[in-house]
């Protein structure tokens, strides 16, 4: 938080705020709160605009967090709050939690809080996988082990620096380092494959899984295979960075659809008034998307930390401001609700008080769902590949972040399983015998698994056609009759929709045809004399 020296006497108590026994049904707002006065806080609004106060605090016998805490987020069943330091001084009602502090995420019950991240002051967490995650700080990255809720030691080569927002893809972790550029991290090892030279500010990645930087006047995508990055130049504005004092940034994309959106700025120091919009499929940009409310009069209304976030459930813009003119001015606070359209429908002011709010965070009400299309049980005589991204979604978190990997494989002998850089599961016989294999989902610290029977066949196939055989289907997207074809004879074909409903269809003479389908994303599955595949369909 900007140190502003305010000499007013108001204080708002957190006995304000009304306990309840989940905190799911609404979003929380990670507040800095009133540095050399009170440590951070968090509240909570309830989607029937109901603003609980201090929830923390609350349900923990008046316990806070840090002084300017300036991060959160959720992993699994945990809530994961960073401060820059550990305690404020100047705090006489709340008991400091530091830098680190972890609470049930439904219940807010405080489950640790540690004071030291090494020598370094709190910035960021990333979850890595359900045992390990990434602390950003003032130096560095340092691992935490989750089971054992432990501070590890710091990353090798992220040091001498501040790191800034941190995302975990299905296949990397990446951190934005000061003046550095990107570092590439490699989840199961810990170690920097690569550092994307550069100066950016944040980093995201959108529904079609790309990833996806900003700078001061463009925004860059950065291909995950070989790391070469694109840029796009923002026309006429540009990206507010925040490394000074630092905060998380308005850089932020949707989870139902493919687009990113930020708060422009003025120049370097100043921000905008404009929400500006980007569309990743098309490469376009929106500057006027939005507009702040509250821009006449002498005092107008001004982004504060973070600002801007996406509500990943209903794709609604949740926008958090404060007044111009310092001092007093700041006890003044909005939550703003805009539609992905643009259009604002629902503006809630807080109670008088000087949160200085830093982000806003979202529940993570619901597990990853395996799709119906994912065989329970096979005979292969080959290689049987099968899409994985497919078969898997989360309503209220990144599908395309979805890490996939295989946990167990009871006889590898006879039927090896491999998870390939496209995302796709690779069976190929070994020898005679079934193997179980338990595959396992984990999308955002939420795990769910499926076990495949999978079946060597005896009869044993020359070389050639032990390959991948690829699945054809054509046009796709598609209006009318499809193709499907393969090297192989296929003795059946089957469409489903993305809740894995079966849907009647008729394969004649190599065709489906889709004109009674409704427009969407469906799943062909195709079944041959010695493997089952399955792609992507779109229907226009």
């Amino acid at each position: 938080m900007k140190k502003f020296y305010l000499f007013t006497a108001l204080f708002l108590s957190a006995s304000a705020a009304n306990a309840q026994s989940t905190y799911t049904d609404g979003f929380f707002m990670v507040n800095e709160d009133w540095f050399g006065h009170t440590n951070g806080s968090v509240n909570f609004i309830k989607n029937d605009g109901t603003v609980n106060y201090r929830v923390y605090s609350t349900v923990n016998n008046n316990q806070a967090f840090g002084a300017t805490t300036q991060y959160g987020t959720i992993y699994g069943d945990k809530f994961y709050f960073i401060s820059k330091q550990a305690a404020d001084g100047g705090d006489t009602q709340y008991t400091p939690g530091g830098r680190l502090v972890i609470a049930n995420a439904q219940t807010m019950q405080k489950i640790a809080g540690f004071n030291t991240i090494g020598s370094a002051d709190g910035r960021s967490f990333v979850g890595v996988n359900e045992h390990k995650g990434y602390i950003g700080t003032s130096n560095g990255i340092y691992t935490f082990n989750i089971d054992n809720l432990q501070v590890g030691n710091l990353i090798p080569t992220t040091g001498g620096g501040q790191i800034g927002n941190m995302i975990r893809t299905s296949r990397y972790v990446y951190a934005v380092k000061q003046a550095v550029g990107i570092l590439v991290i490699n989840p199961d090892t810990d170690a920097v494959v690569t550092t994307i030279p550069g100066s950016y500010h944040s980093i995201v990645q959108a529904k079609d899984g790309s990833v996806w930087t900003v700078q001061d006047q463009k925004v860059v995508n950065v291909n995950e295979s070989t790391f070469a990055t694109t840029n796009y130049n923002i026309p006429t504005t540009k990206y507010i960075g925040s490394w000074g004092a630092w905060n998380a940034g308005s850089f932020t994309a949707s989870v139902q659809n493919n687009t990113l959106y930020w708060i422009n700025s003025i120049n370097s120091f100043v921000s905008g008034t404009q929400i500006v919009k980007f569309d990743v499929t098309n490469k376009t940009f929106n500057e006027n998307f939005a507009t702040l409310p509250g821009q006449t009069g002498t005092y107008k209304q001004i982004p504060y930390g973070a600002a801007l976030r996406v509500n990943p459930v209903t794709d609604e813009l949740i926008l958090n401001t404060t007044e111009s003119g310092y001092g007093t001015h700041y006890q003044n606070n909005w939550i703003h609700t805009f539609d992905n359209n643009g259009n604002l429908t629902n503006t809630k002011q807080l109670n008088d008080y000087y949160w200085f709010p830093a982000m806003a965070v979202f529940p993570d009400n619901t597990s990853p769902v395996i799709s119906t299309t994912l065989p329970t049980q096979m005979t292969i005589s080959g290689t049987t590949t099968i899409d994985l991204k497919t078969v898997i979604s989360d309503t209220d978190n990144l599908s395309a972040a979805i890490v996939k990997t295989v946990k167990s494989n009871t006889n590898p002998e006879a039927v090896s399983a491999v998870i390939n850089a496209d995302e796709e599961l690779v069976l190929s016989r070994q020898g005679a015998g079934t193997a179980e294999i338990v595959l396992s989902f984990n999308s955002n610290g939420k795990i769910v698994e499926k076990t495949l029977s999978v079946t060597g066949s005896t009869q044993v196939l020359g070389t050639a056609e032990t390959k991948k055989i690829s699945l054809s289907i054509y046009p796709n997207p598609a209006t009318d009759l499809v193709n499907i074809r393969t090297s192989e004879k296929i003795i059946d074909v089957s469409l489903f929709d993305m809740t894995g409903r079966k849907i009647e269809v008729s394969y004649k003479n190599g065709q489906v045809n889709l004109s009674t389908l409704s427009k969407g994303i469906y799943i062909v599955r195709a079944t041959t004399e010695k493997a089952v595949y399955q792609q992507k369909l779109i229907k226009n």
